[in-house]
């Protein structure tokens, strides 16, 4: 995947806030879209990258395939947790509001840092995923001298709280 970042926002202010947040942490924004045909039209430069939206765009629901964008793209969608349970697309990231600086430039650079062949990152998010998880019980193990069990039921607890994904505290636990 190439480090280009694509963002698609309906809301000006939106796209703006977090484009200055990407690009403060050293990120490459090469696109801010108003529009779905902006948005295309910006791609057609460029062989892979993130792609930051919302559930819907310019009056669609942005799925990969509806819309003809290649698998060498990869979503990152944000909204509330109810528009990203009924979000029909399984292969995407997706970050529920309010969402927090870190969270998005976690996100991003996990992203960025996996493989670059796209069909890779499929097959092997979930292990990824789970490495991810491993590696931060581990983290709460060594600094905090838990035992697995009970670094896992932190893990969990703090998932159930916040209603993020267990590799979604993973990866604030390891600050990727």
């Amino acid at each position: 995947m190439d480090n280009n970042i694509f963002i698609a926002f309906d809301n000006k202010k939106t796209a703006a806030c977090i484009a200055k947040i990407l690009v403060s942490n050293g990120s490459n924004v090469v696109s801010v879209s108003k529009s779905a045909s902006e948005l295309m039209h910006s791609l057609s430069y460029y062989h892979g990258g993130v792609i930051i939206t919302g559930c819907t765009f310019g009056g669609i629901t942005m799925e990969k395939e509806n819309l003809g964008i290649s698998d060498d793209f990869t979503f990152i969608i944000i909204g509330n947790r109810a528009q990203l349970d009924n979000f029909p697309e399984e292969s995407v990231f997706k970050l529920s509001t309010p969402l927090q600086k870190n969270d998005l430039i976690c996100s991003v650079d996990m992203l960025m840092a996996m493989d670059t062949d796209a069909s890779f990152h499929r097959q092997n998010a979930h292990r990824y995923e789970q490495k991810l998880i491993l590696r931060a019980k581990h983290m709460l193990i060594d600094r905090y001298s838990m035992t697995e069990e009970q670094a896992h039921r932190y893990m969990q607890k703090k998932s159930m709280d916040t209603g993020r994904k267990l590799y979604e505290i993973a990866v604030i636990i390891l600050g990727i």
